[in-house]
């Protein structure tokens, strides 16, 4: 999924990215694959939505991007510069080889294969020391906005000091401008210069959202990472958020990934949107193209579970039930990702494509 037929310009992409938590060791060792193999690009300029059902692994994806979760394999590439890289695949062909040396007879064999593991020992300590490596001023332009208002901001703060946190971290110590950006970043989300003197839990939700917006928005980043920052939010304050970030998008020329399990705000709201079942992405495309042509069955059940305002639909509405098992059969050939159509991906094996295909 590469971007060189649209010329576009990539600020972020995925390259089969991997996230996964282990516990335990030997035979009670249990790994959850929370990320497993995710690839895509999000472009300059776009609202790349993000969803799937709860523990699919949209926010861990989007953590991952911000270096709050580990890659365990897999690389994530930030304004055209490698900002982490898992090492899961080298440790193993490390082992590998390392069996296949004391198995080795001959002596050019044995040289052979002691180069090779001289090069995976050499490629893991690159990699060790590009993750350990936090470059301020490249992650400075990329900004997290959280989904719970209330947690994402420290109690014993006021506004003042969590708005001005960043700019503290990033060397500012001058008080008056310090306090002229907060003032400005505050008119900028919808609330006044006073408001910088109280602390959070004197605010209501969408107020605290703002907060985070703010606090996000005043290092002045490219991209900007909203993850489900409406889901704790009533209805009608939804709105208001979607609306400000919209505004915010086109007046900072913000690039955002927005993670949400809401298909409807999606739609509204994002110009690609991708599919995750199960830390698999399984459908990307244009927000138009995926609510008219869906393709995989998964996307299909998440669409058919949003309701419309409209009596007679909702009559006739039939819920699609997705069961991965019963649906797919993997046993011969693991499913890609692949081109259906032009800029329409789905994940598929050959036998799945070809019928998806004859199905258009």
């Amino acid at each position: 999924m590469n971007n060189s037929a649209n010329n576009k310009e990539t600020i972020l992409s995925l390259q089969d990215a991997k996230v996964h938590f282990k516990s335990g060791s030997g035979k009670n060792k249990l790994v959850v694959k929370a990320v497993d193999g995710v690839n895509f690009e999000i472009y300059k300029g776009e609202i790349f939505g993000l969803v799937g059902e709860s523990g699919c692994g949209k926010t861990t994806t989007g953590r991952a991007m911000i270096r709050l979760n580990e890659l365990t394999d897999g690389k994530i590439e930030f304004l055209g510069q490698s900002i982490v890289e898992g090492t899961e695949t080298d440790y193993r062909n490390l082992k590998i080889s390392k069996k296949k040396l004391i198995r080795a007879k001959s002596v050019d064999e044995k040289e052979a294969i002691k180069k090779e593991i001289a090069e995976l020992k050499t490629e893991i300590d690159r990699k060790k020391k590009l993750n350990a490596k936090v470059d301020r001023n490249l992650m400075q332009n990329m900004q997290m906005i959280f989904q719970d208002p209330i947690a994402s901001l420290d109690p014993r703060m006021t506004v003042k000091e969590i708005i001005a946190e960043g700019l503290r971290i990033m060397g500012e110590k001058n008080d008056e401008v310090i306090t002229q950006k907060v003032n400005e970043m505050l008119k900028v989300v919808g609330l006044v210069p006073e408001h910088g003197n109280r602390y959070p839990h004197e605010f209501s939700g969408g107020q605290r959202q703002r907060i985070g917006i703010a606090r996000a928005l005043i290092l002045n980043p490219k991209f900007l990472i909203a993850d489900e920052p409406i889901s704790a939010l009533d209805v009608s304050i939804q709105a208001q958020i979607i609306n400000l970030l919209n505004d915010l998008r086109a007046d900072y020329d913000l690039t955002i990934l927005f993670v949400a399990h809401d298909l409807s705000v999606v739609k509204y709201f994002s110009d690609r949107i991708g599919v995750m079942y199960f830390g698999h992405l399984v459908e990307l495309a244009e927000s138009d193209e995926l609510f008219a042509n869906p393709i995989h069955p998964y996307t299909k059940s998440l669409l058919s579970a949003v309701p419309l305002p409209d009596p007679r639909y909702e009559k006739r509405r039939t819920r699609i039930i997705y069961d991965a098992q019963q649906t797919h059969d993997y046993s011969k050939e693991q499913p890609m990702m692949h081109e259906i159509k032009p800029g329409h991906f789905v994940r598929a094996n050959t036998e799945e494509l070809d019928r998806y295909r004859s199905e258009l």
